[in-house]
């Protein structure tokens, strides 16, 4: 009797140590995984950080701010020659087409009568 609740105690503790060991390899497995998509992310927000960086860097450049004076409030440098453009001539695409409405001979006849 005691042989046999020692096999039994044993074969608790085997299947314990087990699913234990089983419980743990897939706990290390999805933390591999889960490392692997948190690095990929931060190479990508690496990058992105780098671009925007440059970014930041051109926009406080003095050609950026040259060119947006330039672009937007149209400002220029000493020395600049700025050339006035007459105006296109403006193209009516759609012109106004004025239709006559002819009136039948005995209409006109009717109506010349009966006013």
């Amino acid at each position: 009797m005691k042989r046999f609740f020692l096999i039994i105690l044993g074969l608790v503790v085997g299947i314990s140590i087990i699913n234990n060991i089983k419980t743990q390899y897939s706990t290390l497995k999805e933390a591999k995984r889960q490392n692997l998509t948190i690095e990929r992310e931060m190479d990508r927000l690496m990058q992105e950080n780098q671009i925007l960086a440059k970014k930041i860097e051109y926009a406080t450049s003095s050609a950026f701010i040259d060119e947006e004076a330039h672009d937007k409030l149209g400002m220029g440098k000493e020395g600049d020659v700025w050339l006035k453009l007459k105006e296109e001539e403006k193209l009516d695409l759609f012109p106004k087409v004025n239709e006559i409405e002819e009136i039948p001979k005995i209409r006109q006849w009717i109506e010349l009568f009966t006013r």
